[in-house]
């Protein structure tokens, strides 16, 4: 008979059948009738400790069963880390290295975070090549050693992981100012066209695609209008820039109705345009000027 002993530190919400879980349904399946393992679970207060128990395997698998349990048992460590534990190290990554301002900046660093290192399409390739370190690790380990504490092992084995992590947060933290940034930038864009007296009766913005507009005035003749690159930089009294021309242009006319004309409503720059002159904007997704718009578009494309 051989064992292994792997332990690892609840947290608030975690489950002390969720380790032995893991364990089981990676092992699940593994030998035949002749071999059997066993778990037995015991809760230490907030540690979990899962022995697992394998009988009869030399007999009747030969010399190659350790690799294989091994193998399988690192599996489901790494599964068990990425699923379970990975959550926990992001928040210990944010409270030791960022001092965030409030408990709110913490949370949505956070949920940022955890969405990156998540499920989603972009995502996913990253999270196979961490699930595959981390079973590499766990397997070595294992080879050599009875006994896993998943915690220590962690912070003492996992130094690598752990950076990866870390470049996370560092994104996470980074996109997160640069969002709360603009989104007090374009606040303060609100404030000053809400107070900004109207000098221009109408425009339409004839949008051709991407980021590219034709600004036009009521008789749909073109506008020329001078620089503007630094109108919203004087507003923001900060060393801020949009990027996006036509915003800049926009504030500089001033006018009380900006007309879109657009196949493609929810582009961001049109969301933006909305979002700082409110109910100044209409959208037209259908009319003369747009039919004309819309086949100049196809022929060019």
């Amino acid at each position: 008979m051989d064992f292994f002993m792997i332990c690892a530190k609840l947290d608030s919400a975690e489950s002390g059948d969720l380790l032995p879980g893991y364990i089981e349904e990676a092992l699940n399946g593994l030998y035949k009738d002749k071999a059997r393992t066993e778990l037995t679970t015991q809760l230490d207060g907030k540690m979990v400790k899962v022995l697992l128990s394998v009988h009869d395997t030399w007999d009747t698998y030969g010399n190659d069963w350790p690799n294989k349990l091994v193998q399988r048992l690192a599996e489901a460590l790494a599964n068990y880390i990425v699923e379970v534990k990975e959550e926990g190290i992001v928040s210990e990554i944010i409270a030791s290295e960022y001092s965030l301002s409030s408990p709110e900046q913490s949370k949505a660093v956070k949920e940022l975070s955890c969405k990156l290192l998540g499920t989603e399409q972009d995502s996913v390739e990253a999270r196979r090549l961490r699930m595959t370190g981390l079973t590499e690790s766990c397997y070595l380990f294992l080879l050599e050693n009875k006994s896993l504490h998943i915690d220590g092992f962690i912070t003492f084995r996992l130094k690598e992981y752990r950076a990866k992590l870390k470049e996370i947060v560092d994104f996470a933290v980074d996109e997160y100012l640069l969002d709360k940034q603009y989104e007090e930038f374009i606040g303060l864009l609100q404030y000053f066209v809400y107070f900004q007296e109207p000098l221009t009766p109408l425009v339409h913005l004839m949008h051709i695609r991407g980021n590219e507009f034709s600004v036009l005035n009521q008789d749909f003749s073109s506008v020329s209008v001078s620089s503007v690159s630094g109108v919203v930089a004087r507003i923001a009294d900060q060393e801020l820039e949009l990027e996006d021309i036509v915003v800049s242009t926009l504030i500089s006319l001033s006018p009380s109705r900006i007309v879109i004309h657009t196949r493609d409503p929810e582009v961001v720059i049109i969301s933006t345009i909305r979002r700082i002159f409110g109910e100044r904007v209409e959208l037209c997704l259908l009319c003369p000027h747009c039919n004309l718009l819309h086949q100049g578009a196809r022929h060019s494309d």
